[in-house]
């Protein structure tokens, strides 16, 4: 029996030598070690790799209604749908894309505009550098509001500043690299925007087509006419008891061609400043361009036109009361101006309120007035009212 006993633990030790990679108690320390290794080697190579849970997708949606006293767009209307994505590689490099679905109010049918597509390399706060397509940094409404409506206050921009396609007369766009930061000083921080890229064009109907029809192009793919654009932004963001307030001047050099017969070709050049003051419930923004435009083609010379507008909103918990005044005058003779469908001078005035369901949805209600007062004189009063959110 004590010989068939020993047979028997002997059996099992084999057995458990197989099974665990161990050679029973004759095992030394550094193999049990190197088996135990081996199973939980194993172990986590079977286990699922962790779920790719992929890109948040966030955006914007607007619906609207109105009437236009001229014979304009009238009833009830999709604005935009604008999704936009974040891309982070790492500490230092970062994306953003914002692609917009967009109903043309006369035709009804929609379109896709990669409106921004830039990456970015991080230096530090004092330095950020971006290639791609953004929003030109100059003035602070074309930087502090994008294609979303639910984040603006109001439901339109002031026309001058419209997005290329809406009727705006300065490239909102530019292709090409960007660098800005911010700098602390010892009161207050200074900000900063250097930007160059593509020479915007003018689009007529046609080309050679009807003059007074064409549109802004910020040429996406290459600059058509090999010129290129060039801009700065400069702010001074105030400490302690101003603490809210901004200040700044901008500037913006061009070459722009447009494709009339013959080619026009015009030096645009502004300057001029903004302030934005958002503390205290108070919303108070405004902004002033000055154009000394160059006729490149032809003989007419230099062509001063100005352009600006002030913004007043006070917030009264979930509601934001605001008015807007608008004026531009622009020379008629500068080709710059007088291709554009919109490049005629006018002056607006707007009123409208604000209130918030949500810190993510908003009702919006506005009246406007608007007044020509060049090429045709004329005016028109509008209403509208929109239903905005964000996701």
């Amino acid at each position: 029996m004590r010989h068939r006993s020993a047979d028997i633990v002997r059996f099992f030790c084999a057995l458990a030598a197989t099974l665990l990679g161990c050679t029973a108690w004759a095992a030394t320390d550094s193999e049990r070690i190197d088996a135990l290794e081996k199973q939980v080697g194993q172990i986590e190579a079977s286990r699922p790799a962790p779920a790719d849970l992929g890109l948040p997708l966030h955006g914007f949606l607007d619906v609207r209604a109105g009437y236009q006293g001229n014979g304009g767009p009238r009833g009830f209307g999709v604005g935009n749908l604008d999704f936009y994505l974040t891309p982070k590689i790492g500490d230092r490099i970062k994306g953003l894309v914002e692609l917009v679905f967009e109903v043309d109010s006369a035709t009804g049918e929609i379109s896709a505009d990669l409106e921004r597509a830039q990456i970015g390399y991080v230096f530090s706060d004092a330095a950020t550098v971006w290639a791609g397509r953004f929003h030109s940094p100059w003035g602070y409404w074309n930087t502090a509001f994008h294609h979303g409506a639910q984040i603006q206050t109001s439901i339109t921009r002031p026309q001058f500043l419209e997005f290329e396609d809406h009727g705006g007369i300065i490239p909102a766009h530019t292709v090409g690299l960007w660098a800005t930061g911010v700098l602390p000083v010892p009161a207050g921080k200074i900000t900063y925007d250097a930007f160059g890229g593509n020479a915007a064009r003018i689009d007529l109907d046609s080309p050679g087509g009807t003059p007074g029809s064409g549109q802004l192009n910020p040429n996406t793919a290459a600059a058509t006419n090999n010129r290129g654009a060039a801009g700065f932004n400069l702010g001074y963001i105030f400490p302690g008891p101003a603490e809210g307030l901004k200040v700044g001047v901008h500037g913006y050099i061009s070459t722009v061609n447009d494709n009339a017969v013959p080619q026009n070709s015009t030096r645009v050049r502004f300057a001029g400043g903004y302030f934005a003051y958002l503390d205290n419930d108070w919303e108070i923004m405004g902004e002033y361009y000055g154009f000394s435009n160059v006729d490149q083609s032809g003989t007419s010379g230099t062509h001063k036109s100005s352009a600006g507008y002030l913004q007043v909103g006070y917030i009264v918990e979930r509601w934001t009361p605001y008015i807007r005044g608008e004026k531009t005058s622009l020379d008629q003779t500068d080709a710059f101006f007088a291709q554009q469908a919109q490049g005629g001078s006018y002056e607006r005035a707007v009123a409208g309120v604000r209130y918030d369901l949500d810190p993510r949805a908003a009702l919006k209600l506005e009246v406007n007035h608007t007044r020509f007062t060049d090429r045709i004189v004329s005016s028109f009063s509008e209403v509208q009212a929109q239903w905005a959110i964000r996701f």
